[in-house]
């Protein structure tokens, strides 16, 4: 529940705004601290909950980019949003 509040609080900076307009407030030095605070505890949050699920992230994150390779082949999906069974 931690985590989903601080990610909700990171969102909070972005909120209604464009890409564009979110690009720019990242930039901020004043915003970009604040942001930089809530980046790091939403990684406190996920690594903690790694360490006492006993989740590998590295194993993870490898094995979640392995299937995203298949699901969406990069000659079909680049540049373009839509999920890997609409490619």
């Amino acid at each position: 529940m931690a985590l989903a509040a601080e990610a909700a609080e990171l969102m909070e900076h972005f909120l209604w705004v464009s890409p564009e307009a979110s690009a720019v407030i990242a930039g901020q030095t004043a915003k970009r601290h604040k942001i930089e605070e809530e980046l790091a505890d939403i990684v406190i949050y996920a690594l903690e909950f790694a360490n006492i699920t006993g989740i590998d992230v590295a194993a993870a994150v490898e094995k979640k980019m392995a299937a995203n390779a298949a699901k969406y082949p990069v000659e079909k999906a680049r540049g373009r949003a839509e999920k890997y069974d609409e490619l």
